[in-house]
């Protein structure tokens, strides 16, 4: 036989074969996570007539169609919305589907392996539904017209009657209407889901253990795609985001709590199999049962199946539903939480109890609520003194606090004032700003552990207990005490006759005098002797009682169960602090842990962090999709994930957040980088940028008003907008950046670098992690990006964003002088990444990760969706304020604080659907306040038509024109990326900044 011959004979080796289909299914499977669909099909292909000759050609087919059908879904994701429906149906995805379908009915689930496949299937299965119902409520004419639309003959729509009704379907045009073809599609799927769900069910009490754990983990994952799929469509009928009304047939009547119902059982099915998303949705679930109480009676049984660490990184949003009748199937979780892990819970309790002590009107709800305080406060004595000496930290901060506290209760007319409680608020601040009280001891503990301690003797109780008076409290006594008395009365006698202009005249000198006298002061003594006293005393009388050590905050959370020995406990704190220059003064103190490492942390008082908290955790979120996706965590490349850090809200006005070392803000580092002669042309020859620019603005309003006075930044920046063409900024705002160094801070990454092979790893960290950054800001909204809200981290060369006051498109809406770019990718940031620019690595990285965050937009859409409308946020003070600017213009009625988060909801939405990136802040430029008023209507049209761009050199505009000037246009992922760094870096935006950001640097 010859070698020819022999070789042909072994192509009908069962075996060889076998192992050969299954290596190129595998390498279409590869190709098909790198997005290379090409490659995929190709390798599929060479498999697709040797299938019935595999030893198991059932399991083969199966995972040959899951592997085509999900090739062409992936695909037709990331396609701009013309081309989607009408080439996903030219493939045979449908046909494909109803045999998969065929096929999984017949297999028997023995196996890790068979419980995949069918699990894929259900994916596959949603994906696809998804993707046709999606189409329709963006197109509801589009499926119908063929006059319009003769990419999508009637040919094709057999497909889908094939899907819905079977192979062998023979009636013709059987549904006419887009939202009978959704409920369709939409009952189809979860129909699948829940027959395959339950047969897994019915077949995971036989198999044996090890088996059981993996098929839990794949249940678990079939659960939260029937919760996500539920979900996504409920929650776009509660926002009004189905304009046509199509999705009316699923949820009205009784359809609504049905689909209710379904969320709430499969997300606590999900937790009880372990899903950490199954955790992240739990949050969405406390607002469906608040919306559907029919469900509340699913959850009081399912919770107990839980274990209890799980709900850690929901504890702020189960504390704030404490006033909702859900709150009593919460009390047995939250118990169990306070006596097992009392420390993970007493930050969001108190929180929340800052609020609801004075909401909860029902009876036994309030009793359950004092009952978990006083449990609190004996599980966990210090938590109190040490909120309480964190506070004290920030006297000015507390003075201003009071001083607002006071105008409330003054008011113009003197006989309606109410003296007593005046006095009593005057003497209490007394107290707190001259004296540095902290009761140490509300029950007596320190006497009974010290009394129970036998070397003891020389410890001088009253020593120990009794507060002491701090040596900038005595400053502070010394300073102001008398102008409080001449202005108040030693006791507050002369409250009644006092006018609200001198009051407010006198406490704007003290607050001057006090912020003088903090700032030099950098001993943690100086503020708070409990810093020192108190862990000197346990470390003397060896306290071993665990209630009475207190934790390290941040060390809890739901990925896994605590190991409490391992959580590390504070011993002391370091004496120096260093106090910010910036507007609050916030202070950084170093902790000791038990572990003899230091830890530090940033304390802000005078503002509520809560919103960077959520921030972070949708950060976290969008890290959790970018290490899943195999574009974003290849081994060749920088490691694709936002810089992240711990946020600890503590109470409405103070909370601590960590501190980042061998960190530098941006500012800084391109400020250090001036050498002599160009920083004397910015100083002393009356050159800087920031006077260049301001002075640009003036004269321009001056130029266009010449009879005008001063005019507010609104007015001044909107003539920016009227009285000058593209050319002019190009020209000013040229020349601003001609006295600028074009690359400061390529020099400072110089600097930092210790070789040129150092200098090109810290820049390929820097363009790969601001990707990164700027592509999950812009989802998430994120605005007011000047350069001292960025840190380079000088060890690796990444940056990080920090202080996310303004979220949610709140710079453009907001703003006297609203943000017009998406993102900050100002000159000195693209001329680090020369020579090749944005079009090299950082396009590629917002590409990548962009791509993760489209594919799998349901889980961020739902947090998002929760935290906007969580029941104590205050994501809506804005929107609040806005509404009276507007009602006092009379220009519109008032919009309310939920059409606000409806409207945040969609604009994340569109942004995820690949919308302009134009249009969306064109659309959000129409809700600016400021600009509502008749004389500056026209500076808003100018402004939308800015931002649009010209069709000569703005990408942007061209691929508009290219859709036929479609507004809501699906735009590939390419497509979103190029608009966005256009929009980001169009001088004609630029030129036209709020000075503030600094867009020249």
């Amino acid at each position: 036989m010859t070698f020819t011959s022999r070789l042909k004979a072994t192509e009908f080796d069962p075996l060889l074969i076998d192992y050969k289909v299954q290596s190129l299914l595998d390498m279409s499977y590869c190709a098909l996570r790198q997005r290379n669909f090409k490659l995929a099909l190709t390798k599929l292909n060479e498999t697709r007539h040797r299938l019935d000759l595999c030893q198991n050609p059932l399991i083969k087919s199966i995972y040959w169609n899951e592997i085509y059908c999900d090739v062409h879904l992936k695909r037709h994701q990331i396609q701009s919305s013309t081309s989607t429906l009408s080439s996903l149906l030219s493939t045979s995805v449908a046909k494909e589907l109803k045999k998969m379908e065929i096929k999984i009915s017949a297999l028997k689930i023995i196996d890790q392996q068979t419980a995949q496949l069918n699990s894929n299937y259900i994916q596959l299965n949603s994906q696809f539904c998804r993707t046709i119902i999606d189409f329709l409520l963006a197109q509801p004419q589009g499926y119908y017209n063929y006059e319009q639309d003769e990419k999508i003959p009637q040919a094709k729509h057999k497909q889908l009657e094939m899907y819905l009704y079977g192979l062998e379907n023979n009636n013709d045009n059987q549904i006419q209407q887009a939202d009978l073809l959704i409920y369709e599609l939409f009952n189809k799927c979860i129909n699948i889901l829940k027959e395959n769900i339950e047969k897994q069910e019915t077949d995971l009490q036989n198999l044996s253990t090890s088996i059981r754990l993996a098929k839990e983990n794949i249940l678990s994952r079939d659960y939260n795609e029937l919760a996500s799929i539920c979900d996504d469509y409920l929650r776009r009928y509660e926002n009004n985001e189905d304009e046509n009304n199509l999705l009316t047939n699923l949820f009205n009547g009784d359809h609504g709590n049905k689909i209710a119902e379904l969320i709430v059982k499969s997300v606590l099915l999900s937790m009880k199999y372990g899903s950490n998303e199954g955790v992240k949705r739990f949050s969405r679930l406390l607002q469906i049962v608040d919306l559907y109480p029919k469900t509340m009676n699913l959850i009081a049984d399912k919770l107990q199946e839980i274990p209890c660490w799980m709900f850690f990184d929901c504890l702020y949003q189960i504390t704030a539903y404490l006033d909702k009748p859900i709150a009593l199937k919460l009390y047995p979780v939250i118990e169990q939480i306070v006596k097992l892990y009392p420390q993970s819970i007493v930050y969001p309790f108190k929180l929340s109890y800052e609020t609801l002590q004075y909401s909860i009107q029902d009876p036994i709800l309030k009793q359950n609520l004092e009952l978990i305080q006083q449990q609190l406060n004996r599980y966990t004595p210090l938590v109190n003194e040490f909120i309480e000496a964190l506070n004290q930290l920030n006297p000015q901060q507390q003075f201003d606090t009071w001083s607002k506290e006071l105008f409330h209760l003054l008011t113009s007319d003197s006989n309606t004032r109410d003296i007593t409680k005046l006095q009593e608020h005057l003497i209490k601040f007394k107290q707190i700003l001259f004296s540095d009280i902290i009761n140490l001891d509300e029950t007596n503990d320190e006497q009974l552990i010290l009394s129970n301690t036998q070397d003891n003797n020389d410890i001088d109780d009253n020593t120990l207990l009794k507060p002491k008076i701090t040596s900038i409290r005595i400053l502070f006594k010394n300073t102001v005490e008398k102008e409080f008395n001449d202005l108040f009365g030693k006791n507050g006698e002369l409250l009644s006759t006092i006018s609200l202009g001198d009051t407010r005249l006198i406490l704007g000198n003290i607050s001057l005098k006090l912020k003088n006298i903090i700032q030099d002061k950098t001993n943690i003594n100086d503020y708070s002797t409990w810093f020192s006293s108190t862990f000197r005393q346990q470390n003397r009388i060896l306290d071993k009682s665990s209630i009475r050590e207190l934790e390290i905050p941040g060390q809890y959370t739901s990925k896994k169960k605590p190991l409490m020995e391992h959580h590390i406990k504070i011993v002391g704190f370091d004496e120096k602090l260093l106090v910010l220059h910036s507007l609050r003064l916030p202070k950084r103190i170093t902790i000791r842990g038990h572990d003899e490492n230091d830890y530090r942390f940033l304390v802000k008082a005078g503002e509520d962090i809560r919103q960077d908290q959520r921030i972070e955790a949708l950060f976290s979120i969008m890290n959790d999709l970018y290490d899943n996706d195999p574009n974003c965590n290849q081994s060749n490349s920088a490691h694709i994930a936002v810089r992240t850090y711990k946020v600890i809200p503590m109470s409405s006005k103070l909370g601590m957040i960590e501190w980042l070392d061998n960190t530098r803000p941006l500012k800084d580092l391109i400020e250090e980088s001036y050498n002599d002669n160009e920083l004397d042309i910015i100083t002393n020859q009356g050159q800087h940028p920031r006077k260049l620019y301001q002075d640009y603005v003036t004269n321009t309003y001056q130029k266009a008003k010449p009879t005008a006075k001063t005019a507010n930044n609104t007015v001044m920046y909107a003539e920016l907008f009227l009285s000058l063409t593209k050319a002019q900024v190009q020209e000013e705002f040229n020349h601003i950046q001609s006295v600028i160094p074009a690359d400061l801070l390529r020099r400072a990454y110089y600097k930092i670098a210790i070789s040129h092979e150092g200098f090109y790893t810290l820049r390929r960290q820097f363009i790969t992690s601001y990707a990164v950054l700027c592509t999950s800001q812009y989802i998430l909204g994120i605005g007011d990006r000047h350069q001292s809200n960025f840190l380079i981290d000088t060890s690796s060369g990444q940056i990080i964003g920090i202080d996310f006051g303004s979220a949610f498109n709140a710079a453009t809406i907001h703003l006297p002088v609203p943000e017009l770019i998406p993102i900050r990718l100002t000159r000195q940031l693209t001329q680090l990444m020369s020579p090749i620019g944005t079009a090299g690595l950082f396009r590629a990285a917002m590409i990548h990760t962009m791509n993760a965050l489209r594919e799998n937009s349901d889980l961020l859409l739902s947090t998002m969706d929760v935290f906007i409308k969580e029941p104590l946020m205050e994501w809506m003070e804005h929107a609040l304020k806005t509404s009276k600017q507007v009602a006092q213009n009379e220009t519109n009625i008032l919009r309310s604080d939920d059409t606000y988060a409806k409207d945040r909801i969609k604009s994340a939405r569109l942004k995820l659907n690949g919308i302009n990136p134009a249009v969306i802040i064109g659309s959000d430029l129409k809700l600016n306040s400021f600009l509502r008023s008749s004389n500056l209507k026209e500076a808003r049209r100018q402004m939308e038509k800015v931002v649009g761009g010209d069709q000569i050199d703005s990408k942007r505009a061209q691929i508009l024109l290219k859709y036929n000037s479609n507004r809501y246009h699906k735009l590939t992922v390419d497509e979103q990326i190029d608009c966005i760094i256009d929009q980001a870096t169009d001088v004609d935006i630029l030129g036209r900044s709020w000075a503030g950001l600094e867009t020249f640097m």
